[in-house]
């Protein structure tokens, strides 16, 4: 008789221990899924030295006026791709830390020459 009582003691740590573990790994699941899917996520833009650069290149006789119209829908088609937590405010703004959206433009003919050059 001794012996169903220490069965039961026996199972009901085992239980215990499942139990724990269960809800560990629960919760641990439920932290990474709302950090990956639904947690808002601050990111900077530095879009005043993207726009910069691309007039730059447009005075310079770098890029054509088409190929400056391009870039700059491309710029806006990168910053309407963002996931839908994040957050986006110009680079100037932020003070700390945060992740950084890059803004490079598409490759141009000059810069297919460039790099052919090199």
């Amino acid at each position: 008789m001794q012996t169903d009582g220490a069965d039961r003691r026996g199972r009901g740590v085992k239980e215990i221990v499942i139990v724990i573990t269960m809800s560990i790994v629960c919760s641990a699941a439920a932290i990474a899924v709302y950090d990956l899917f639904f947690a808002q996520k601050i990111v900077a833009v530095d879009l005043v030295s993207s726009i910069a650069s691309q007039k730059e290149d447009y005075a310079a006789g770098k890029i054509t006026a088409d190929e400056l119209v391009e870039n700059i829908e491309g710029l806006v088609r990168q910053i309407g791709k963002k996931r839908r937590n994040e957050i986006l405010v110009l680079e100037e703004a932020v003070a700390g830390d945060v992740k950084h959206y890059n803004l490079a433009p598409a490759h141009t003919a000059a810069d297919e020459e460039d790099n052919r050059e090199r």
